[in-house]
């Protein structure tokens, strides 16, 4: 009896081991030879590039810095091993002992929640496969992880590895992790922050102490406490460093001259291509942003926010906080400057320091724009049949509103009334009283519509206060808006990605395109009409601080002086700027918007510009110019004592005055 079975036995073994080593064959002959493990190196990460192909920025380039094993500490390197694989320097790729037990406890839990990747496996697969799970990739990842050993040195495999694992938030390699987590080099490294990138290898999204601070920093104790009971660490070496805050071992995340633009890039890419694409396929963004534009705003923002820190003695400034204090509380701006003619995003600045808050305030916060959103109603009011030179009654109204028991009587910001005056006048003083009367005449719908055909895309409440800027809008929005009017009334595409490149080639490329909403006649009428803010209006400052091209623009402030801004271009650059507090709160009393965005505004476009040939604002077509009497807003008889050149629609011009 014992004979047939012990032959039994043997022909199962045999053809067992000959079923897996034909398996091993089979998929190991596709796979990566040892010389192809030597010559290996770590692709290349996403590098980013302004319009001028100036690099900006790279995903995970200084975060993956290959460095020997020598600059990495022993006992860090034993936060990893302990865990991860504490049978490292005696088996031969694959843990037997350990698979075996793996095994055993899913059959028992009837489950697969135990993993038996040794160091060496897990370097395989970065390095070679994708992180499916299946049979037959384990199978490959054995495969490879021997013909690793048998290439490489056990020093060289950690090595490896140590530089290739990823760590979470794009960051691959040690020497990139301990500079992101920490601000450090790898070799700078304490026993308790060696344990803490350790514990994030598994999952690191999960464990990342940036989003879960708990339960990274139950997961580095864990570590800890592994070295501990492997007598890698004495007691008092444990207690000094699970006793560690974690507040003071998160650092510091990569700075950059345009991080807000930048996180808009990678919420993109890792959105339509994924977090792989972006980190390890080594593609070429470029960008429609101008690197010396976006230096000169952030300049120019932080340089004015700290002149009014320091000129109202504001209580809480910038310079005081401190990073893991919680939301800033110090006054933010943002600025956001795009090409009229092609949409093209040159320069944006989401808020003082990315570091403090990633909230982005051009493209997220909606605030109410105040007076800015004016230039609305004057659109409307231009493309209806009203004219720059028109007279309208600045005084006392009161405008009875169905359902109401209260008339609406709006007030302008001075509290004061000129009398007649023309729109071109009532622009560029932004005088509330004429900007409803002509919403009212005009109905807040077609104001509403006027907005949403320049670009505004915000929900609009169509009252009267929409004359007002009652309706939140961000300065994105905006910004394109007035672009638009910059652009002859033709509406673009807001552009910041010009095209992504691979080694395959061209993968998406964004071409301007635009499309005309109003005519060039009333885009030129309102342009010119708000030339007068800065002329002669409250956008006076720019001319202040230097500014001396001609531009357009418009001031807005909000009630309580909580949001200022101010928007206006040239034909060749159009910007935004807003300034305020995160939680709606007054700035201080007397902060318009002519008086807090303006000259940041001013600053900006005088350097921006500074390599620009100086451009007018050209009439097109059926744009006459005619003198007017300054009292009636009508063609000027000789007999007028003040008149002015003001432009009109050919054939729209107003009768000759009959009052002088």
């Amino acid at each position: 009896m014992k004979r047939p079975f012990l032959w039994g036995l043997f022909i199962g073994l045999l053809f067992s081991f000959s079923a897996i080593f034909l398996l091993f064959f089979t998929l190991g002959k596709d796979l990566p030879t040892g010389e192809d493990i030597r010559r290996y190196k770590p692709i290349l990460t996403s590098k980013v590039f302004d319009e001028e192909g100036k690099l900006i920025y790279e995903f995970g380039g200084e975060r993956r810095v290959f460095i020997p094993l020598e600059e990495i500490p022993p006992i860090v390197r034993e936060c990893f091993i302990a865990v991860e694989d504490k049978r490292f320097y005696s088996h031969w790729g694959i843990d037997l002992i350990r698979l075996f037990g793996a095994l055993f406890y899913n059959l028992k839990s009837l489950s697969f929640r135990q993993g038996a990747s040794t160091i060496t496996q897990q370097l395989a697969r970065n390095m070679f496969l994708t992180p499916e799970k299946s049979l037959k990739r384990k199978i490959k990842e054995a495969i490879l992880a021997i013909r690793l050993e048998i290439t490489e040195t056990k020093e060289e495999i950690l090595e490896r590895y140590l530089n290739q694992v990823c760590f979470g938030h794009g960051v691959y390699g040690i020497e990139a992790a301990a500079n992101f987590y920490f601000g450090k080099k790898a070799k700078e490294l304490t026993l308790s922050e060696g344990a803490l990138l350790a514990s994030l290898v598994k999952r690191p999204e999960t464990y990342s102490p940036l989003k879960n601070p708990d339960k990274a920093l139950e997961r580095r104790n864990l570590f800890l406490k592994v070295l501990l009971k492997q007598k890698k660490i004495k007691k008092e070496e444990y207690d000094r460093a699970v006793s560690s805050p974690l507040s003071d071992l998160v650092g510091r995340r990569i700075a950059n001259e345009a991080p807000y633009a930048m996180e808009m890039i990678r919420l993109y890419i890792e959105d339509k291509y994924g977090e792989d694409f972006l980190y390890r396929r080594g593609a070429k963004i470029y960008t429609t942003l101008n690197l010396r534009m976006q230096r000169e705003a952030n300049i120019a923002l932080e340089t004015k926010l700290r002149e009014i820190e320091e000129n109202y003695k504001l209580k809480v400034k910038r310079a005081d906080y401190k990073i893991g204090e919680g939301k800033p509380s110090y006054l933010q701006g943002a600025l956001l400057a795009v090409e009229p003619k092609t949409g093209y995003v040159r320069a944006l600045v989401g808020g003082r320091d990315f570091r403090h808050s990633q909230f982005n305030r051009v493209t997220q916060m909606v605030r109410q724009a105040g007076s800015a959103f004016k230039v609305f109603v004057f659109t409307a009011a231009i493309d209806n049949g009203y004219y720059p030179s028109q007279i309208e009654v600045d005084g006392p109204i009161s405008i009875p509103i169905a359902g109401l028991q209260e008339p609406y009587e709006p007030k302008n910001y001075d509290r004061n009334y000129i009398g007649p005056i023309s729109l071109r006048k009532a622009l560029a003083l932004s005088r509330n009283v004429i900007a409803v009367k002509l919403t009212e005449r005009l109905k807040p719908t077609v104001v509403r519509d006027y907005a949403y055909r320049l670009g505004i895309k915000s929900p609009l409440r169509a009252y009267l206060s929409i004359a007002l800027g009652s309706s939140e809008v961000s300065l994105w929005d905006m910004t394109f808006s007035f672009a638009t009017l910059a652009n002859y009334g033709k509406r673009v595409k807001p552009i910041l990605i010009k095209r992504i490149e691979t080694d395959e080639g061209i993968i998406e490329e964004n071409l301007p395109t635009v499309q005309e909403v109003i005519s060039p006649q009333t885009a030129f009428l309102v342009t010119k009409m708000m030339e007068s803010v800065l002329d002669e209006g409250t956008g006076y400052l720019a001319r202040r601080f230097g500014f001396e091209r001609k531009a357009a623009g418009k001031t807005g402030t909000t009630d309580d002086f909580t949001d200022a801004w101010f928007i206006g271009f040239t034909p060749q650059l159009c910007c935004g700027v807003w300034v305020g507090y995160d939680q709606k709160k007054t700035i201080f009393q007397g902060a318009t918007g002519g008086v807090v965005a303006c000259p940041i505004w001013a600053e900006f476009m005088k350097r921006a510009l500074k390599d620009y040939p100086e451009e007018e604002f050209t009439p097109p077509e059926s744009i006459v110019q005619r003198r007017i009497c300054e009292a009636t807003g009508l063609l000027a008889n000789p007999r007028c004592p003040e008149t002015r050149e003001e432009y009109f629609i050919l054939g729209k011009e107003p009768p000759v005055c009959d009052k002088h």
